[in-house]
């Protein structure tokens, strides 16, 4: 059977290629006798609707299968609604949106069947099964009369060192790697034992049965990066961008890839970033990472204050574990991005300056200040709805809930809380002005302009990419000199 893989990326953007569908493809064409192929849309924003039917006509699936998080959702059903209106085809939701909201999902007329866990080796068995999905676990489907049959989950997989390495063939790398300035995506781990209330983690986490946190080995890990540079280095691949929640959640396994990646020589070719955790940063940990290639990490910080910070978003860290973070990685000299989320239910005027404050003080290369986003099923969701600080009508059946931020916290309005983000605006173009006058002088301006009147017009980019067109490129650059 053939299976069609989209990620309903129609509206938003996207930066790197997606690596659930990747892997997905891959196990199905490695693992099966069956056939995947992968629609990306990034590219075909403006001519979807064409691009999607020469895919369909072409390739002839049974099946396809839209991977969705809670901020696409609402793409994915149109793009759903789309092919019901012109094929005889069965559609399949999965993906953390699906796993999360498996009610909500399915009662839509476009969808045939969810995925209610990890996809590999329950699209295996549907595949398997003809599309029979009375004895398929992991799935909920439909019966002709329109009742719901919940299948049993399936349990999470152990071995991930088990799947192949993902499938990229389908996507135009050349173009990602113009715009994301030529990093490919890889992945160490699967899973976050955490518990911060904002994240869908720890909802998943309850809903899925078996090990959550699960590591693949480090020599699979050097397998794969050894393929991607035979495979994608004369495209231009330069960089890898690990995916992992946390990569540094095992001491053991971060130096011992630092040790063979070292070994290998990759060094020689390749930098790469990660996300950290400040509660887990040390001296030992960042030194290794550094003089293995480690250009960049990527650590959230979420709130300036404790209360908020520990007790509303539980993300279990003190100030002076994130200040002490901070000053080892400097130390090293590597690129810091941090995170703070504004607008959690009680946040004040006072507590959102604390966050503007801290993120003055650590004085990161980049600095997001992200509007909280209740997402679905999750711990700070509850407390909004509890709070009646999310306004729609019907919010609860909306599929306004998917995409839009908060409205208000308990003591502050919106306006109060686009102050603080525009405050933080005006403070990174600064940064980023004076850091791009001060690296290319005027070169700086008129690439400012090729990315407000080429780039941007043509990627459909966010404003916020001009950092990763001009300063972002002119360090990374440097970076490839090396």
């Amino acid at each position: 059977m053939r299976l069609l893989l989209v990620e309903p990326n129609i509206e938003g953007y996207a930066l790197m290629p997606s690596m659930a569908l990747a892997t997905l493809k891959s196990f199905i064409n490695n693992k099966t006798n069956h056939k995947a192929e992968i629609a990306d849309f990034i590219f075909h924003k403006r001519d979807w609707e064409a691009y999607l039917k020469g895919k369909i006509e072409k390739f002839k699936p049974d099946l396809i299968g839209f991977s969705i998080m809670s901020f696409d959702y609402n793409q994915a059903l149109k793009m759903a609604r789309f092919v019901k209106r012109h094929y005889d085809i069965k559609i399949i939701f999965g993906g953390v949106h699906a796993i999360l909201m498996p009610e909500e999902t399915i009662k839509n007329r476009e969808v045939d069947m969810v995925c209610t866990c990890e996809g590999e080796y329950v699209l295996k068995d549907l595949l398997d099964k003809k599309l029979d999905c009375k004895k398929v676990m992991g799935v909920w489907y439909k019966k002709e009369n329109s009742e719901i049959v919940k299948n049993q989950n399936l349990r999470l997989i152990e071995n991930l060192d088990g799947l192949p390495f993902p499938d990229f063939e389908d996507y135009d790398l050349k173009k990602y790697f113009l715009i994301n300035n030529n990093h490919l995506p890889i992945m160490g781990s699967r899973g976050c034992p955490y518990n911060c209330t904002y994240c869908s983690n720890h909802a998943i986490r309850k809903k899925l049965e078996g090990k959550y946190v699960r590591i693949r080995s480090v020599d699979s890990l050097i397998q794969e990066i050894e393929l991607r540079i035979k495979q994608y280095y004369s495209l231009g691949m330069r960089f890898l961008f690990f995916y992992d929640d946390t990569f540094i959640l095992d001491k053991k396994f971060v130096l011992e890839f630092c040790k063979k990646f070292k070994e290998k020589g990759f060094d020689k070719k390749l930098k790469w970033n990660v996300n950290v955790r400040a509660n887990l940063v040390t001296d030992e940990i960042i030194k290794a990472m550094k003089e293995a290639g480690c250009y960049e990490v990527r650590m959230g910080v979420e709130a300036g204050n404790d209360e908020i910070r520990n007790k509303l978003y539980k993300r279990e860290m003190s100030e002076e574990q994130i200040y002490n973070a901070v000053k080892i990685i400097k130390k090293y000299k590597l690129h810091l991005r941090v995170q703070f989320i504004v607008g959690a239910p009680y946040d004040t005027k006072k507590t959102m300056n604390e966050s503007y404050n801290m993120a003055r003080k650590i004085n990161a290369d980049y600095t997001l200040f992200p509007i909280l986003m209740p997402l679905p099923a999750t711990e700070i969701k509850d407390i909004c709805e509890k709070e009646n600080l999310i306004e729609g009508e019907g919010f609860k059946d909306s599929h306004i809930m998917f995409t839009s931020p908060v409205s208000r916290t308990k003591y502050v309005k919106m306006k109060d809380i686009k102050k603080v983000v525009d405050k933080v605006r005006i403070y990174q173009v600064k940064k980023v002005l004076l850091e791009g006058l001060r690296m290319r002088n005027f070169q700086f301006l008129f690439d400012l302009g090729l990315f407000f009147f080429y780039y941007k017009r043509k990627y459909d980019l966010e404003i916020d990419n001009v950092f990763r067109f001009t300063v972002n490129k002119y360090y990374l650059d440097s970076l490839k000199k090396r």
